[in-house]
């Protein structure tokens, strides 16, 4: 996951988080370099026997506590967070994970 909250190349309000049908897009307005990718979309993320995430450091703590927490709105959440596979594992270090509360970490992480 990025410190942004996204996944593969699936960015927060991006207009590939609407793609239902493709299990691969390109996308050639990356907001990270480089521009010109290609991605998994959620109908492959969803379908997986499993997604893991990993996310080392302290950039990534505030995106993980909102993927993690919830985020205010469905509008709000980061793309890490839309993921609907019913087997989703995280591997965190200490730093990513310094905004989680207690239960949090018991619970999902």
């Amino acid at each position: 996951m990025g410190p942004d909250g996204h996944t593969c190349s699936l960015f927060p309000k991006h207009k590939l988080l609407a793609e239902t049908k493709a299990n691969i897009a390109p996308i050639t307005d990356s907001p990270k370099p480089p521009s010109n990718r290609i991605t998994f979309t959620y109908p492959v993320l969803d379908a997986a026997k499993a997604v893991a995430f990993v996310c080392c450091g302290g950039g990534k703590s505030g995106a993980l506590k909102t993927v993690i927490e919830g985020s205010e709105t469905p509008d709000d959440q980061l793309p890490s967070g839309r993921i609907k596979n019913k087997r989703v594992f995280w591997y965190v270090d200490k730093a990513a994970a310094a905004e989680l509360k207690e239960e949090s970490m018991q619970s999902k992480i």
